[in-house]
């Protein structure tokens, strides 16, 4: 979680270990705001990453944001968290490809292009989905040209993009493929410049595919189905 002030950094936390978000997150975003020396009903908006990632986190981390945002009547933004990954990549011209595990021998991934001076902005050349890692080598073949991997999906895919795609392939060390919430932030911000007005009952999760719940409950009617 990170806590901005226009476009200053004040303080953020980044924990990468699997421990349960419902417990350490509200603790988290109290110890973030004491040591900031902000109070609560001092924020004036709220940013989450809606997905994709872990459903269970997702829906965490959008509840907490909706409820902060209806109790402070604040605005919210929802951010892809694929996008967010690829802001960390401040290149003009590159192609960002952000890439997080899907399970089920899937990715979760988008492309990008970091536009030109002045603007630095991204291009969203490839939507965000969820797809076998094969269909999206091929659409990245097309493009005969580096791309800048990150995300954690590297960590089980990257031997593969690197065996598929060679020197087009450039993945940058562990640490730096991190999803940060001060990306989330910074996107978060440039979302509510366009619309000031976002509400909460706009925070929706963005999984790109159902549950696994929610899957394998669809299988089980299919199969008693005559």
């Amino acid at each position: 979680m990170a806590l901005l002030s226009a476009d200053t950094l004040l303080a953020e936390y980044t924990l990468n270990i699997r421990k349960t978000h419902s417990e350490r997150l509200l603790p988290l975003i109290d110890a973030l705001l004491r040591e900031s020396a902000v109070e609560r009903e001092q924020l004036e908006a709220v940013a989450v990453a809606v997905g994709p990632g872990s459903f269970t986190g997702i829906r965490i981390g959008v509840a907490t944001a909706r409820a902060l945002a209806q109790g402070l009547a604040i605005p919210a933004a929802g951010v892809s968290t694929l996008k967010a990954l690829a802001e960390a990549v401040p290149t003009p011209g590159a192609l960002i490809c952000p890439l997080l595990d899907a399970r089920r021998n899937e990715v979760y991934g988008a492309l990008y292009r970091r536009q030109s001076a002045p603007s630095l902005r991204l291009e969203e050349l490839i939507a965000p989905a969820a797809t076998a890692l094969d269909n999206l080598i091929g659409q990245l073949h097309r493009y005969q040209e580096p791309i800048i991997f990150t995300g954690e999906g590297l960590a089980a895919y990257g031997p593969p993009l690197t065996a598929a795609l060679g020197s087009q392939a450039v993945l940058p060390p562990a640490p730096l493929r991190l999803c940060r919430a001060s990306w989330v932030a910074l996107c978060g911000r440039r979302l509510l410049e366009r619309n000031p007005a976002a509400s909460y009952e706009e925070l929706l999760p963005q999984y790109l595919r159902r549950p696994e719940a929610e899957r394998r409950l669809a299988e089980r009617q299919k199969e008693g189905s005559p």
